[in-house]
C-alpha cells in the first residue's frame, strides 16, 4: 500500500513541479491531443477532427502549473486537424509564430485574440474565419487569408493597429459585420496604415456592415460584387465608404457591376465615382454624406435610385438622370447645397418629401412631363428660380413643396392640379404672376398661397373666371382672362439685327426639348437644342463650319410670358437670308410641331417669303433617316439644297418648303413623294 502511494506522489510531482526540458500533454479534442515543450515554448495539436469549441483547451493549459498558456511561443498544427478552435490560442502574448496544414477549414471565434503575432497565412483549405479570430493582435502586419474563405466574422481585425497587408481569396461571399472597427483615445484615433488594395470579387454577396471604422491610408477599393444581398431589412447595412470621418483614397466599381447596395458608400470623402454602364439599381443612402463628391455618372440603365442616396453630398453642382426612372423618392437629393443643375427625365411620375430640400443654389429645374405628385417640402429652400412650371399631370402639391423661393415671380399650374397643400408657397412674397389651366379652382388652405402677394395676376380660363373669383383664397387676387393670342399663339417671330437674331415661339406643354436648325442659301447653317424652358442644350455645326462663328446668348427673362420662349442667336452672317425649321419634340425624339419660316440680317435687299412663320403638325410622324445608308448625295433639281448639305438631317428646305430625306429619296411632309 506505502508503494502504490508513493508511486502518485512521484507522478503528481512531475506534473506540478517540472523539470526544465519537460513535455506536458493533454485532450483539446474527441480525437486530438496537445503536447507543450516548456524549453522550446512551442505547442504541438495533433489527432484527427476538430478541437474543442467551448474553451476546454485554454482552459486545460491554463490548470499546467505556472502560467505556460501564455509562455507559448509558437504553435505547429499538424494534418489531420480540421480547426482552429474556438478560443485556441486567446490571451498568447508571446505567441509569434503559427504553422497551420492543409486540411483546417474554420478559424474559430476569438481563436487568436489578443496574441502577439506578426504575420500569418492560412491554407487553402480554409473557408470561414470567424468572429473576432484576430481581434487585439495589436502586432500583426500581415495576413494572407488564402484562397478559399468564404466567410470573415464581424470585428476579424478589431483594434489590428499595425496591419498593413490584407489578402482575401477572390471567392469570398461575407463580411459579417464591422472589419476593422478601431476606438481610439481622445482626439487621437486609431488607425491601420493598411497598404493594400481590397477587392472585392464578384461572388461577394453580404448584407451586413463592413465598415472600416477608423481605417485609413488604404490605396483603393475594388467594389466587383455582381449580385449583393437585397440589403432591406439589414439593422447594419453596407458601407465601404468610411466611418467616423476617415476616408478612404479611391474607390473602383468594376465593369460588371449592377447593383449598388444600401449605404455602399455613405460618407466616401474622395470627389470622383464612375458607375459602370451595366449598373440598373441605385440603394438607399448609397452616396449619403459625400460631401467632397463633385462628380457622379448615373448610367443610362439605372431604374431605382433610394431614398437619401445623395442626402448632404454638398459638393455635388450637377447631375442627369436616365430615363425609365419613374420616382424620385424622399430626401434623395436633401441638402444638396451647390447643386445648381440636375436633369430629369420625362418618365419621372412622383417626386418624393423633401426629395431637393435644401438646394438653394438649383437655377434650372425642369419639371417632367409625366409628373402626377409632389411631395412635401419637396423643393424647399431654393433661391434662383425665377420661374415654376408644373406640366398638367400634376395632380397633387405637397405642404411646403415651394417653401422659401426667395427668387419666384410667376407659377403655371397645369390643368390638372387639384390639391395644394399648407404653406406649399410660404415666403414666396415676389410672385407677381399666377396662371392656371384647371377648369376648377384647386382645393387650397387658408395658408397655401398666403404670402403671395395680393397685386400678384392670376390668369385663368375665360370659362373658369367666376369660379376662381368666388373662391375664397383664389379671388384675392387681381383677376385676368388669357387673350386668345397669348393662350394660343399661332406662330413664330423673329427679330432679326446685323449678326442676331431673336426667337420668339409659342411653348409645347407636352415637348421635352426644342430644336432650331437655320439654314443659308440651302446649307445647314447650325442646329441649336433647347430644353422646354428655351434654355441652350447644344449646339451642333455643318461640316466645314468654324465652330466658334455661331453663338448663341440665352434671352433675358426666359419665359418672358406665360406660353411664350425665346431666345437669341448671335454671330450669324450680315446682309444674308435664312431659313429655319423649329421643331417641337416629345422624349423619344418626334416632332409634335414644326414651324418653318425665314428671317434676313440687316443689309439683306432680297424678298422674303410672306408665308414665313407657318406651322405643319407632322402627320403621319416623319420618316427617321437611316444612318446605314450608303447615300452620299442628293438629287436636286432646283440647287435650293447644296449636295454639301448634311446628310444626317431629317428636315430639308426646298424654295420655302419644308421636305423629309430619306433613302436617297425626298418626301413632303405628308410622306408623298416629291418629284
Amino acid at each position: 500500500m506505502k508503494t502504490k502511494h508513493l508511486f502518485w506522489a512521484i507522478i503528481l510531482t512531475c506534473v506540478c513541479m517540472p523539470a526544465r526540458g519537460t513535455i506536458y500533454t493533454g485532450v483539446c479534442g474527441e480525437n486530438v491531443t496537445w503536447s507543450l515543450d516548456s524549453e522550446t515554448k512551442v505547442l504541438t495539436i495533433s489527432g484527427e477532427g476538430e478541437m474543442y469549441h467551448e474553451g476546454h483547451f485554454s482552459d486545460t493549459l491554463h490548470w499546467q502549473g505556472n502560467k505556460l498558456y501564455s509562455s507559448i511561443r509558437s504553435v505547429v498544427i499538424e494534418p489531420g486537424v480540421t480547426n482552429v478552435g474556438y478560443w485556441a490560442f486567446a490571451n498568447c502574448v508571446n505567441l509569434t509564430s503559427v504553422s497551420l496544414p492543409d486540411g483546417i477549414t474554420v478559424v474559430e471565434e476569438d481563436a487568436f485574440y489578443n496574441t502577439g503575432l506578426t504575420s500569418i497565412v492560412l491554407p487553402n483549405t480554409v473557408q470561414r474565419v470567424e468572429k473576432a479570430a484576430f481581434s487585439s493582435c495589436k502586432n500583426l502586419k500581415s495576413c494572407d487569408l488564402g484562397r478559399g474563405v468564404k466567410y470573415i466574422g464581424g470585428d476579424a481585425f478589431y483594434e489590428c493597429k499595425s496591419l498593413e497587408h490584407l489578402r482575401w481569396s477572390d471567392c469570398l461571399e461575407t463580411i459579417d459585420g464591422y472589419l476593422f472597427l478601431n476606438w481610439g483615445t481622445g482626439d487621437a484615433p486609431a488607425s491601420i496604415p493598411l497598404r493594400d488594395t481590397l477587392y472585392f470579387p464578384p461572388s461577394f454577396r453580404s448584407s451586413k456592415c463592413i465598415a472600416w471604422g477608423l481605417m485609413h491610408n488604404v490605396p483603393a477599393v475594388v467594389w466587383n460584387a455582381r449580385h449583393p444581398d437585397d440589403p432591406s431589412g439589414v439593422s447594419s447595412p453596407l458601407n465601404i465608404g468610411t466611418s467616423y470621418g476617415w476616408s478612404l483614397n479611391k474607390i473602383i466599381v468594376g465593369e460588371d457591376v449592377e447593383y449598388i447596395p444600401d449605404y455602399l458608400f455613405y460618407g466616401y470623402l474622395g470627389d470622383t465615382l464612375v458607375l459602370p454602364e451595366g449598373v440598373t439599381h441605385i440603394g438607399k443612402n448609397a452616396f449619403q454624406g459625400c460631401r467632397n463628391l463633385r462628380y457622379v455618372n448615373i448610367p443610362d440603365a439605372v431604374r431605382y435610385i433610394g431614398k437619401e442616396a445623395f442626402k448632404g453630398c454638398k459638393a455635388l453642382t450637377q447631375l442627369a438622370l436616365p430615363e425609365g426612372i419613374t420616382t424620385i423618392y424622399s430626401s434623395t437629393f436633401m441638402n444638396c447645397s451647390l447643386l445648381s443643375r440636375i436633369s430629369l427625365p420625362s418618365s419621372v411620375k412622383v417626386i418624393g418629401d423633401y426629395a431637393f430640400s435644401g438646394c438653394a443654389e438649383l437655377d434650372s429645374l425642369l419639371m417632367p412631363a409625366e409628373l402626377r405628385t409632389i411631395g412635401e417640402s419637396a423643393f424647399e429652400g431654393m433661391k434662383l428660380q425665377r420661374n415654376l412650371l408644373l406640366p398638367d399631370k400634376v395632380l397633387s402639391i405637397g405642404g411646403q413643396a415651394f417653401k422659401n423661393w426667395s427668387s419666384l415671380e410667376s407659377v403655371h399650374f397645369g390643368k390638372g392640379v387639384m390639391l395644394i397643400g399648407d404653406e406649399a408657397f410660404a415666403g414666396d412674397t415676389m410672385v407677381t404672376q399666377l396662371t392656371s389651366l384647371a377648369a376648377v379652382p384647386p382645393t387650397v388652405s387658408e395658408t397655401s398661397l398666403a404670402t403671395i402677394p395680393d397685386s400678384a395676376w392670376l390668369a385663368v380660363l375665360p370659362e373658369a373666371r367666376t369660379l376662381y373669383a368666388n373662391d375664397e383664397q383664389w379671388g384675392r387676387f387681381r383677376m385676368q382672362t388669357m387673350p386668345d393670342s397669348l393662350y394660343v399663339p399661332t406662330k413664330v417671330t423673329v427679330e432679326a439685327e446685323q449678326t442676331t437674331a431673336l426667337f420668339t415661339w409659342p411653348t409645347d406643354t407636352a415637348a421635352v426639348t426644342y430644336q432650331i436648325d437655320i439654314y443659308k442659301d440651302g446649307t445647314k447653317f447650325c442646329s441649336l437644342t433647347l430644353d422646354s424652358y428655351g434654355r441652350l442644350l447644344g449646339i451642333a455645326f455643318a461640316p466645314g463650319r468654324n465652330n466658334k462663328s455661331v453663338q448663341s446668348v440665352e434671352f433675358a427673362g426666359t419665359n418672358p410670358q406665360p406660353y411664350a420662349l425665346s431666345f437669341m442667336v448671335t454671330g450669324l452672317d450680315e446682309a444674308s437670308r435664312y431659313n429655319y425649321v423649329l421643331s417641337t419634340l416629345d422624349t423619344d425624339g418626334t416632332p409634335l410641331h414644326v414651324y418653318i419660316g425665314d428671317f434676313a440680317t440687316t443689309g439683306y435687299t432680297g424678298e422674303l417669303n410672306p408665308d414665313s412663320g407657318n406651322e405643319i403638325t407632322p402627320t403621319p410622324p416623319i420618316i427617321p433617316y437611316d444612318p446605314e445608308s450608303t447615300h452620299t448625295g442628293i438629287e436636286n433639281p432646283d440647287d435650293s439644297v447644296g449636295k454639301d448639305a448634311d446628310i444626317s438631317a431629317q428636315l430639308l428646305i426646298r424654295s420655302g418648303e419644308l421636305l423629309i430625306r430619306h433613302d436617297d429619296r425626298i418626301y413632303t411632309i405628308q410622306g408623298q413623294l416629291k418629284k
